[in-house]
């Protein structure tokens, strides 16, 4: 859970849908969670362990009351095609965001051309949730070290001294 680059065709509209805000009592629209994978791929995938299930090829789980697992009760449903993002062809994959992976994943940035574009965005803005509360931009040696891992956690706390480090403060 944390933040990574997606690589995503420059212009993409990541979908968004209306959700309930329960203490505002009113719908709110927000970015759908979608997976760095698309259906077709995330469906084959799973076929596959299931015939590999179905043929005796995985192990199977018995509860301890004698009945078998069913192979979605021990590895979950078929994909979902609401959670899975569009199959591109790398040529299309011609951008960089950077994406939360707390959910499924959503964009908290726009997708640039290059990756000195999305340093110098988020050293000047910080990503969506940094413009949210104020935040403001991070320091251009966090940035550039964050894209260039292109991964980072949420965040880290040092339980020895009680300090908090998030991706923008070099985490």
């Amino acid at each position: 859970m944390g933040r990574e680059i997606r690589r995503v065709p420059l212009g993409w509209e990541h979908p968004k849908k209306e959700y309930p805000n329960h203490r505002a009592m009113r719908m709110e629209e927000s970015y759908q969670p979608l997976y760095d994978k698309d259906y077709e791929s995330a469906c084959a995938e799973w076929k596959k362990e299931f015939a590999e299930w179905e043929n005796g090829e995985r192990e199977r789980v018995r509860m301890e009351h004698g009945d078998d697992l069913e192979y979605w009760d021990w590895d979950g449903m078929p994909p979902d095609k609401d959670y899975y993002r569009p199959k591109w062809s790398e040529e299309e994959m011609n951008g960089f965001a950077v994406y939360e992976t707390v959910s499924e994943g959503t964009p908290v940035t726009p997708a640039f051309a290059t990756r000195d574009e999305l340093i110098d965005y988020l050293v000047e803005h910080g990503d969506f949730w940094d413009q949210k509360r104020g935040d403001g931009g991070w320091t251009r040696e966090n940035a550039t070290a964050f894209v260039g891992r292109g991964f980072a956690m949420s965040g880290m706390f040092n339980t020895a001294t009680g300090e908090f480090k998030a991706a923008r403060d070099g985490a």
